[in-house]
């Protein structure tokens, strides 16, 4: 016996004209699919349906799809096979859900669904009946199908196997189906409906008042869909902004669910990337990385360049931040004054991913002024043009058009970071001028450029104008959840240093206990933002983990504040200089050879502290010649902590060597430094280096034989070392009350500023 004629096979998954005759016939294919594999909320299968129906089903979709039949299966033939094997399902099916229920036990709402279609290809026929629902189950088909499918090899496995094997050829079957499905637009997808109207035998043809307008769930036309999409992204915005990360998310893929007629294409890849960036925004690397791949394969294959673009930045920004490290452990920390190569940090392709990887070049340790290449670079690449052959012809740009132009309030933000780190307040605040002309007042950019005003004054001891700036009403409106945790950072920032200053231990344990611990907060790696985690590191428990090998320097400018921290704890604990020598003396280094000019010179004043408390060494001479060098920049800076312990180590100094060498004229010197830093000292509110200041010129005083002056600076070295009452009350007072101002800046935040 010979085997049935093969008919001619002319599908197609890459058609996109809907010429297909047989495309409405493999739709009803991936409907018996969906209905016969049926899953629940945790996308996990359900066996819901005997077995022997269940291979009388694949039977009939096996001679379908490998097309063996003679002829293909219309939609009466297909309903006369298969409704009867249903409704003989269903009958046992129900017999068992009724036994379930007479016992008083719960039936799965799986079983209870598989009720209600006694009739799979009349059911199926009537979706069709409007366009507008017709279109509303193309879409819903598309994503049921593919939760049936085991679409990756390298996915998690399941408590059990997804129902299709996508290598198998009932996968091969679903994959071409769910491509075509993905490629189609809105008109096709209105024209594919009416077609399989027409392939039901529907009278009139799928004809629908809603005929080029549909969304997912809406059946009451455009206004009613923009309505709930309008609703959705209110929701993601307000729980976004609060801190409620999950309702969040499910807003977002709420507005996502449902489609709106633009340009005729498809947003399933602009909901991968929004989702992709929100996990990132929220510290979920994994999820992120898993939604931005999806984002790039449906990207590619709808030929959507503009969004592939941003999902290839994106993808670039999660790789650097969870594979990059600046130095490794077996590396030995070496600065180049050269641009950090290619290979570990690509440049960019767009004007902003080039801006972007400013943060990623200083992160691996490339040079702040090396680091100036890349702002230019990226202004280059949004104004790079190439002469044209004639010179009537207009100038064709060389950049790939994708609509991320250079935000230039963005470019001037990143310059004033850069001139300050140079040590440059006067270019960093003209740059600080210009991005906030071109920001709008809730803008994030905007905080950024106002925290960093806040921290300059904080420099210049203007504690009263840092707090009155990060007090304003205009920068405390609509802020999100993410800005008020950078914000209150800085304000309590503001606060520690002034208590710091006046040597309030009471009141630097008050503040602490208002904020939450610094551990609460972390970058995670190259390039990143510093994000919330809610909960500190993992504690050491045992030898074994604190022998495990170090992972390396990840950011070598968080390891310079480190080791700057670290020396002013072992200076307060009065630890012997041999012991806080490597440590300062590696910071100089480095913020020498990556050009942290403000840093360097603070670094030189700390390293001159060391060396004077290295008794009998001759060590005054040296720091002498240290401080000198910097000097000028030092008194001409805003940092007046630098510019009060500069001038009393070089005061220190000089007198060291006067006494040595019965020098009066560098006596003099001394006392003119010692009494600049008192005066600095004074507007700092520096209690420790006042009183120090004051004892020694006491003592020099004392040896001159000056005891009017002298016994004045002992009333007045007794009055500071007693403490105003007064000053102290009003600074505590402050305190309690800008703890309420963040506590209610806090409620007001999580309620979305209702």
């Amino acid at each position: 016996m010979s085997s049935p004629r093969k008919r001619s096979k002319i599908y197609s998954s890459q058609s996109r004209q809907l010429t297909e005759p047989q495309l409405p016939l493999h739709i009803a294919l991936a409907w018996i699919i969906d209905r016969v594999f049926p899953l629940n909320d945790d996308c996990q299968p359900v066996p819901v349906y005997s077995h022997g129906f269940v291979a009388d089903v694949l039977r009939i979709l096996a001679r379908e799809i490998l097309e063996v039949g003679s002829q293909p299966a219309t939609f009466v033939s297909l309903r006369d096979e298969l409704d009867p094997l249903v409704r003989k399902e269903t009958t046992e099916i129900l017999k068992r859900n009724n036994k379930k229920r007479s016992r008083g036990q719960k039936v799965q709402e799986e079983f209870e669904d598989a009720e209600k279609y006694s009739n799979w290809m009349t059911a199926f026929g009537d979706k069709f009946k409007d366009v507008a629902e017709g279109c509303t189950f193309l879409d819903r088909l598309e994503k049921e199908l593919r939760d049936r499918l085991n679409y990756a090899d390298d996915d998690e496995p399941t408590e059990l196997p997804e129902p299709i094997e996508r290598h198998s050829p009932l996968g091969i079957f679903s994959r071409n189906l769910l491509n075509t499905l993905r490629k189609l637009s809105f008109d096709e997808t209105t024209h594919l409906s009416r077609e399989i109207a027409k392939w039901c035998g529907l009278p009139n043809a799928g004809t629908s008042v809603h005929a080029g307008i549909w969304s997912l769930d809406r059946r009451s036309g455009m206004e009613d869909t923009l309505d709930k999409r309008i609703k959705a992204m209110q929701d993601y915005q307000s729980s976004n902004a609060s801190g409620d990360y999950s309702n969040a998310l499910a807003s977002l893929r709420r507005f996502y669910d449902y489609q709106f007629p633009s340009a005729g294409r498809g947003q399933h890849q602009h909901a991968l990337l929004n989702i992709a960036t929100f996990q990132y925004s929220t510290g979920g690397m994994e999820s992120a990385q898993s939604a931005i791949d999806e984002a790039i394969r449906v990207a590619r294959t709808a030929g959507d360049k503009a969004c592939l673009q941003h999902c290839l930045s994106l993808a670039q920004r999660i790789k650097h931040e969870t594979c990059s490290v600046a130095f490794t452990p077996s590396e030995t920390i070496r600065i180049r004054q050269n641009p950090i190569s290619t290979s570990r940090l690509p440049d960019g392709q767009t004007p902003m991913d080039q801006l972007w990887s400013v943060k990623s070049a200083l992160d691996l340790g490339e040079p702040v002024h090396v680091a100036f290449r890349r702002i230019h670079s990226s202004l280059g690449k949004e104004l790079s043009t190439e002469p044209s052959t004639t010179d009537e012809e207009r100038k064709i740009s060389k950049v790939w058009r994708t609509g991320q132009k250079l935000d230039m309030a963005a470019w001037n933000a990143t310059q004033s970071g850069l001139w300050g780190m140079l040590g440059s307040s006067v270019l960093a605040e003209f740059h600080e001028d210009l991005a906030l002309d071109d920001l709008s007042p809730w803008n994030d950019g905007r905080l950024t450029v106002i925290l960093s005003k806040a921290q300059r004054a904080v420099e210049r001891a203007e504690y009263d104008s840092a707090l009155a700036i990060l007090l304003d009403i205009s920068v405390l409106q609509g802020m999100s959840i993410q800005s008020y945790h950078r914000w209150s950072k800085v304000v309590w920032t503001v606060l520690e240093r002034k208590a710091k200053m006046h040597g309030d231990d009471i009141l630097l344990s008050h503040i602490s206990s208002l904020q939450p611990p610094s551990a609460y907060s972390q970058r995670q790696g190259v390039g990143g933002p510093s994000r919330e985690t809610g909960h500190p590191e993992s504690i050491t428990l045992n030898l074994i983990d604190e022998q495990a090998p170090s992972k390396g320097i990840t950011l070598i400018q968080e390891h310079i504040k480190d080791l700057f921290k670290k020396v002013e704890k072992l200076q307060l604990a009065n630890a012997p200089s041999h012991m806080i020598l490597p440590d300062i003396l590696s910071a100089v280094q480095l913020t020498s050879e990556l050009g942290l000019w403000a840093l360097y010179r603070f670094g030189v004043v700390v390293l001159c502290e060391v060396l004077l408390s290295m008794e009998g060494m001759g060590m005054a001479s040296k720091t002498i010649r240290e401080i000198e060098i910097v000097w000028d920049q030092i008194s001409g800076g805003d940092d007046l902590e630098c510019i009060a312990r500069g001038s009393m180590c070089l005061g220190k100094a000089k007198l060291d060597v006067a006494l040595d060498d019965d020098s009066e004229d560098l006596l003099d010197e001394a006392i003119l430094h010692i009494q600049h830093s008192v005066e600095v000292s004074t507007n700092l509110g520096s209690r420790s280096l006042i009183l120090e200041g004051i004892s020694l010129l006491a003592m020099i005083y004392e040896l001159r034989g000056e005891t009017q002056q002298r016994d004045e600076l002992s009333q007045k070295y007794m009055m500071v070392k007693s403490g105003d009452g007064v000053e102290l009350y009003k600074a505590k007072e402050q305190v309690v009350r800008v703890g309420e101002i963040v506590k209610m800046v806090g409620i007001r935040v999580a309620e979305c500023w209702k």
